[in-house]
């Protein structure tokens, strides 16, 4: 098998908008081990240690590029490359990474950190809708609507005078809060004086 071409150091270009989600920053080492695990697939002890070899090489060579200072992707496949000719020293055949316990060490850990992810994103989404639940509930619309029936309810409404009844107008506008409160000591009042249970009916 032919040595492995040398490496592009050039980053690809990231998307030219914005995500609306922030994303995690590119972890370059873990992208070096990857494609050194991918292009070693396959290959025996002899054919990884010439690929170690071509990549120190090409390390050596770009050490000094001022565009590439902090660059971790170059050192890590290095290293990577050299794990993998120790493990082929060690165990023998062609490099598997399917069989390799450190490999599969790193997926069961990434697999683990995304289930998390998608539990918080999960718990935020539900956040979310709680509480455009909880505003939807406070809109004065609806707060008016919810007080005109429970007073509707009890019997009171008939009965409100006409600075009353501008009240209740006025209050889901100027004290959402207040509104609700009031709604909800208006049905447990009534819920006690008819004898029901909370909740049930009139």
């Amino acid at each position: 098998m032919s040595t492995p071409a040398p490496r592009s150091h050039r980053r690809p270009r990231g998307p030219a908008h914005r995500p609306a989600v922030p994303r995690e920053p590119i972890d370059w080492a873990k992208v070096g081990r990857g494609a050194v695990r991918r292009r070693a697939r396959g290959m025996s002890h002899a054919e990884a240690a010439a690929a170690l070899e071509e990549a120190e090489l090409q390390q050596h060579m770009v050490r000094d590029h001022e565009d590439l200072a902090g660059d971790e992707r170059g050192p890590a496949e290095v290293a990577e490359w050299a794990r993998i000719v120790q493990l082929l020293a060690d165990v023998g055949g062609v490099y598997d990474p399917d069989a390799d316990a450190v490999v599969q060490d790193e997926l069961a850990v990434d697999a683990a950190r995304e289930r998390e992810r998608q539990l918080d994103d999960e718990k935020r989404r539900q956040e979310e809708e709680a509480g455009a639940a909880r505003r939807a509930a406070l809109a004065p619309d609806v707060l008016r609507h919810a007080l005109l029936r429970t007073l509707a309810r009890t019997g009171l409404l008939d009965g409100l005078s006409e600075d009353e009844r501008a009240a209740v107008d006025r209050l889901p506008d100027s004290d959402p809060a207040a509104a609700l409160a009031v709604n909800a000591l208006l049905v447990r009042a009534h819920e006690a004086g008819s004898g029901l249970r909370p909740g049930a009916a009139s």
